[in-house]
């Protein structure tokens, strides 16, 4: 068993590893190939984009409002001039919240249609896989929706295993192991993106990603946890840069493409009951019917 974790452990690393190391090629080729072309066939792509511009604004200005209302009678200078002055710490507790509180899966929900689109794109030209009419409504619809249900399950379990682990893992092993953690689920969230095209659920895209490919999860993740500290342009990079990288990692490192989804024996097993189930359902059903007619 400590073999098995430990050859576990150093295939994620290598997994990681592989996937910071492909980053410039993703950048690359989304350069080469324009995957940007077709966003105009989203009429939705402004709303979203404007939408997250009203929701950031919002919440900048809750800020300013507790800002001002908590600082009212501190003298000007304390306000701006010193180097510990409360208007950069707002400064920084805003960006702080952007890039590792919740707001950063507001981000992805809001961008869910470029990250569509670009891991859309990646995909027709890595494998000559599309989906027929894509740009239209329902389609994206369906991708807007998983995102939201993966990235609530995903904000609920980091939290979770951020307050446990706090308490139980001494502070200077926490520091990095929070950071992986957090950007693990991040990760997660945009890998789920390549495993929606083979029509995976997300219980299954959760399974296959954690059994086999933990480590581009975090490769994923630590790139686009950074890229989210850049004021606004970075939270529009970082997304579809992570999209077009999982897109050809995953390519290159999961079998995915070519032999689907590999159940384990147990859920092989509920999936043959549920089947059987429902068999005996419909035989019922049909049992019925034909001693109405006789």
């Amino acid at each position: 068993m400590p073999g098995k974790y430990f050859q576990k452990v150093l295939r994620g690393t290598h997994e990681m590893i592989y996937t910071l190391l492909a980053l410039p090629r993703a950048w690359r080729f989304m350069w080469r190939h324009r995957l940007w072309e077709g966003l105009r066939d989203y009429g939705w792509v402004a709303r979203g984009l404007v939408t997250m511009a009203v929701l950031v604004g919002l919440y900048m200005i809750a800020e300013v409002v507790d800002f001002v209302s908590s600082h009212a009678d501190a003298p000007i200078q304390s306000l701006f001039m010193s180097t510990e002055s409360v208007f950069l710490q707002f400064v920084f507790d805003a960006y702080e919240s952007l890039s590792d509180g919740a707001l950063k899966w507001v981000i992805l929900i809001l961008l869910e249609v470029i990250i569509y689109h670009f891991m859309r794109r990646s995909l027709a030209i890595i494998i000559d896989r599309d989906i027929e009419d894509a740009h239209n409504f329902k389609p994206f619809l369906r991708a807007q929706r998983r995102m939201i249900v993966v990235s609530i399950f995903s904000a609920l379990t980091e939290s979770v295993l951020l307050n446990i682990g706090e308490g139980i893992v001494p502070g200077f092993l926490w520091w990095p192991l929070g950071i992986a953690l957090s950007a693990t689920f991040l990760g997660f969230a945009i890998a789920d993106n390549y495993n929606e095209q083979f029509e995976l659920s997300i219980k299954q895209s959760w399974r296959h990603l954690y059994r086999h490919h933990i480590g581009i999860c975090l490769g994923l993740g630590l790139p686009l946890l950074l890229l989210l500290k850049i004021p606004f342009l970075g939270a529009v990079v970082g997304p579809l840069l992570a999209s077009v990288t999982a897109a050809i990692v995953l390519r290159e490192l999961s079998d995915l493409h070519l032999v689907g989804y590999r159940m384990s024996e147990e859920e092989q097993a509920k999936a043959d009951k549920k089947a059987a189930k429902k068999a005996a359902k419909q035989a019922r059903k049909e049992a019925k019917r034909t001693k109405q007619l006789a």
